[in-house]
């Protein structure tokens, strides 16, 4: 997602709120109204009194919230915002790995390990 996605998203929609991941470029999180966690801008647009979003994270997440808030409206910021790894995992995907048969284990080091769990932490953190 790029500056120029902004500036078309917000001239199609001049009333409606920015929030972004934090993965996105610096330029694009310093124009939003709100960058946070996916889970961060769901909870975001559900307590706003806002009733128009620019979404700029994973697309299905556009879906969601239009599910979730019918009184609200909800635009992606690009359209080609989709996480193909993020659709790699599904039930059955989950089932499996449930039952080991998920595949090839993979065996970290402890130091790796640490440095992940951290991440994912702070992930859990700011989606609270």
């Amino acid at each position: 997602m790029t500056v120029k996605d902004v500036e078309k998203a917000k001239a199609q929609h001049p009333d409606a709120l920015l929030l972004v991941h934090p993965e996105c470029a610096p330029a694009v999180t310093a124009l939003a109204d709100y960058a946070g966690s996916t889970t961060g801008i769901m909870n975001y647009a559900k307590k706003s009194d806002a009733k128009e979003f620019i979404i700029g994270t994973e697309n299905s997440i556009v879906e969601h919230l239009s599910f979730d808030e019918p009184g609200k409206k909800f635009y992606p910021l690009s359209k080609d915002c989709v996480c193909h790894n993020m659709h790699l995992t599904n039930l059955a995907t989950v089932y499996n790995c449930v039952c080991g048969n998920a595949g090839e284990e993979i065996v970290l080091d402890k130091e790796i390990r640490l440095g992940a769990k951290r991440c994912i932490d702070e992930m859990l953190r700011l989606g609270d």
